[in-house]
């Protein structure tokens, strides 16, 4: 996956310097020297980081600090409130060291509200009670910038010590941070351990809601992790067979044109949640090969998804080492319709994930249906147990909003059983003319069928199985002897209340064939 950032997420790892009202100067044969100190080397942990650059040969105009991905600092201090004012606080304190201007100058240094356009956010160089200047720090592809510029003539060094850092959690053999004195450029290794041994455990869940009329649906995915836990690099998640690309509405989106289909939230512990708030999900590509992008426009990142109709999942790789503690989809669809189906039947959704230390994690949870049509029910009751002459009622009625039903299969418990001899057909032929014609009626003695009229009547696996001519909302079964028959066994036993209550099973399959299998306890009689 590709980081295109344009504005700016977290940060505030920087090397301050006076920017006082004093003429820039000249650049020289300047030679820059970079020393970093670290009370820590754990990642994701928060140790004080030290940045020590000297200038030699002359003062350079400008100053890029370029830090490498994953050293982060948190924009949350104060609760966020540093972003807002221009002004330095002692609140937003990030860091203090000295300016060498002649003699060595003490400063803080405050985050502050972005300097301009672009920006992350600024870092205020404050001596005592004088805010000597503001530098501006960036976001880039690969990492955060801190840019000094128009340094004033005579400074030889820039030494500060950072805190409220958090290390990365991918521990690269080569982690530098790069200094640049105009065009001369020198690095320092950062030092980055124990990324593989760091907790990891996402999880994720999943919800539908479907519309009230046809089978579109919207589709919620979340993303929850611990703040300690490394962050992820790679992300799978796989969706069921019963939740599917709608493509009368997303092929529009697949022909050139990119469409918004959602929305994005993340939290993040070193984020203000306003910076996170404002994400959205598009879909572009081709038909073939459809692509999904989160942005966060806020913060000018985008992380693209390639899509997989092979498996039904989504593929976001190369994910930035940031920390979020949760990371939510909600994904409706292009243009007022509904990006996916849902046939409502239970699912799972599966996330596979990859850390920025190599560790790998998965996490399946059965997705939450709302808006579904009900289950279809059944009730019903006996008679006639304790005297040896059975009777059963059953009245099955599709769910509110479900389709109605069309075929109904039923178990009896044990001491109960269909007889196939209850079953008769007879063959009546008639001539005329040289024509034969013959019907075949079929008589099941003891079944009486109310509210629908049977297609055909079978003994299957101990089951009565009736498919229905026309679907019907509700129907009611009637089944005694000789067509229900009782052992001599369960006779007593419910004579003497041994036998109090008895559990029947009824698969019912409605007219678009999802089947249900309901479970009726009835009270023995």
């Amino acid at each position: 996956m590709s980081f295109r950032p344009r504005r700016a997420l977290v940060g505030l790892v920087a090397a301050a310097a006076a920017l006082v009202a004093l003429p820039a100067a000249a650049s020289a044969a300047i030679t820059p020297t970079l020393k970093l100190s670290q009370s820590g080397t754990t990642a994701g942990t928060n140790p004080t980081v030290g940045f020590d650059a000297t200038f030699a040969g002359g003062t350079p105009s400008n100053v890029t600090l370029a830090l490498p991905p994953g050293l982060l600092a948190n924009e949350n201090i104060n609760g966020g409130a540093c972003l807002v004012s221009k002004t330095p606080s002692s609140a937003c304190q990030v860091g203090n060291g000295t300016v060498t201007l002649g003699t060595g100058v003490p400063v803080t240094i405050d985050l502050v509200a972005p300097p301009k356009a672009g920006d992350v956010g600024g870092l205020a160089v404050v001596s005592g009670t004088n805010a000597l200047g503001t530098a501006d720090v960036t976001l880039t592809a690969t990492g955060l910038n801190v840019v000094l510029s128009g340094l004033p003539t005579g400074i030889t060094e820039i030494n500060t010590s950072l805190t409220n850092l958090r290390l990365p959690t991918s521990c690269p053999t080569s982690a530098n941070v790069t200094l640049t004195a105009d065009s001369v450029s020198t690095t320092a290794p950062l030092t980055v351990t124990g990324c593989s041994s760091l907790p990891y455990n996402p999880t994720v869940t999943a919800s539908v809601t479907k519309d009230a009329t046809g089978n579109g649906g919207a589709v919620t995915l979340a993303i929850t992790q611990a703040a300690n836990e490394s962050a992820n690099k790679n992300i799978v998640l796989t969706l069921p067979k019963g939740l599917a690309p709608n493509g009368a509405a997303d092929i529009p989106c697949l022909s050139g044109k990119v469409c918004t289909i959602g929305t994005a939230t993340a939290t993040s512990p070193l984020v203000p949640n306003i910076a996170l708030s404002n994400g959205v999900v598009t879909l572009s590509g081709t038909a073939t090969a459809p692509t999904i992008a989160i942005t966060f426009p806020t913060l000018g990142i985008t992380i693209p998804g390639t899509v997989s109709l092979t498996t039904n999942s989504v593929t976001f790789a190369n994910v930035p080492d940031v920390p979020l503690t949760s990371l939510t989809l909600n994904v409706t669809g292009p243009n007022g319709q509904k990006a996916f189906t849902t046939d409502c039947a239970p699912a799972n959704v599966v996330g596979n994930f990859t850390a920025q230390g190599g560790q790998t994690h998965s996490s399946t949870a059965p997705i939450k249906f709302a808006g579904c049509a009900a289950k279809p029910s059944a009730t019903g009751s006996t008679s006639g147990l304790a005297g040896g002459h059975p009777k059963l009622k059953f009245t099955v009625t599709h769910g509110k909003g479900g389709p109605n039903v069309a075929t109904l299969a039923i178990g009896l418990p044990g001491g109960l059983r269909f007889s196939r001899a209850a079953i008769v057909s007879h063959k009546t032929c008639t001539t005329k003319g040289k024509k034969k014609k013959c019907i075949t009626t079929t008589l099941i003695k003891g079944l009486g069928i109310s509210g629908a009229k049977a297609a055909s009547v079978a003994i299957r696996g101990g089951k009565l199985v009736i498919a229905l001519k026309n679907a019907a909302g509700r129907v009611t079964i009637t089944a005694a002897g000789p067509l229900v028959s009782e052992t001599k066994g369960l006779q007593t036993k419910v004579k003497k209340h041994r036998v109090t209550s008895l559990n029947f099973s009824i698969k019912i399959t409605d007219a678009k064939k999802v089947a249900t299998t309901v479970s009726v306890k009835l009270r023995a009689h």
